[in-house]
């Protein structure tokens, strides 16, 4: 894969043609976080985007038919092997790509985040910033201590394979969270007192959290609403601007309960019936 120092970018020219172009699925909080930093800071019209069919089947990511407006496939898998940087990666969204040249700029959903929020490396202003240069080492410790305990984390409980692996895993989840609802009782962000990216980090596992990993993914030991911190946390994200746009409660039920998923190399399917819970 493309180191994240090596990112290249390349944007919109003077006749408004997308240059820039993504592929993002709605239910993958992984894409939330790039989708969120793309309107937060106002560059939408700088990117083009294609949505993956919602529910994904054990062939992979489905695109719907005249959707691709690279090659006119109907799944991501198909993209892959004509772009893909490093033969044998595996698809995944996000995807960036270079959409005049039909080349592979990245599947990795933090340096694609940072791509924006930071002004496409300074090219261009963004409307807020969310990752100031005087916070940008926090920001990256941050980022990286969420995506290890919290954001992956959630999968490695859902996923566990013995009794022992879950208790272990579920426990270390809820250790991370505790530690986060001290935190936020005691200042408004993450960072202290301005919104940042890895607050958007955050929010992309909460939101998905009592709808979809705790039932599914049996991280139960508590609901996030039981959190006094990390609830208040959750309702003033989403009276950001453009926050709420940047998911859908529904979307995020239906690919979780209704898809097969990949975990590994291996399918598992944590839900046979494909029924969605009420809600």
């Amino acid at each position: 894969m493309r180191p994240k120092n090596e990112l290249k970018t390349l944007v919109a020219d003077r006749n408004g043609e997308f240059k820039l172009h993504l592929f993002l699925a709605w239910g993958c909080p992984f894409c939330h976080r790039v989708y969120a930093a793309i309107l937060i800071t106002g560059l939408s019209p700088l990117v083009s985007i294609t949505w993956t069919q919602n529910i994904k089947n054990s062939s992979g990511w489905k695109i719907g038919s005249g959707e691709d407006p690279l090659f006119g496939f109907t799944s991501l898998k198909e993209i892959y092997k004509n772009i893909a940087f490093e033969e044998g990666q595996k698809p995944s969204v996000p995807l960036l790509v270079d959409l005049e040249k039909r080349q592979f700029l990245s599947s990795d959903s933090m340096a694609i985040t940072r791509l924006f929020t930071s002004g496409l490396n300074g090219r261009f202003p963004v409307k807020r910033n969310i990752a100031p240069e005087s916070l940008i080492n926090s920001i990256n410790s941050c980022n990286e201590w969420l995506h290890k305990k919290i954001n992956r984390q959630v999968y490695r409980v859902g996923f566990s394979t013995s009794q022992k692996e879950y208790e272990a895993k579920v426990e270390e989840l809820f250790q991370a969270l505790d530690y986060l609802e001290d935190l936020l009782a005691c200042q408004p962000f993450l960072l202290g007192e301005q919104l940042t990216e890895s607050d958007i980090y955050l929010f992309a596992t909460l939101i998905r959290f009592d709808c979809v990993y705790y039932p599914l993914f049996k991280c139960s030991y508590r609901h996030i609403a039981d959190y006094d911190a990390l609830s208040s946390f959750m309702l003033r994200l989403r009276k950001v601007d453009h926050i709420e746009s940047s998911f859908d409660e529904y979307l995020i039920r239906q690919h979780y309960f209704c898809s097969t998923m990949h975990v590994d190399g291996e399918e598992r399917d944590l839900n046979p019936s494909r029924i969605i819970p009420a809600h």
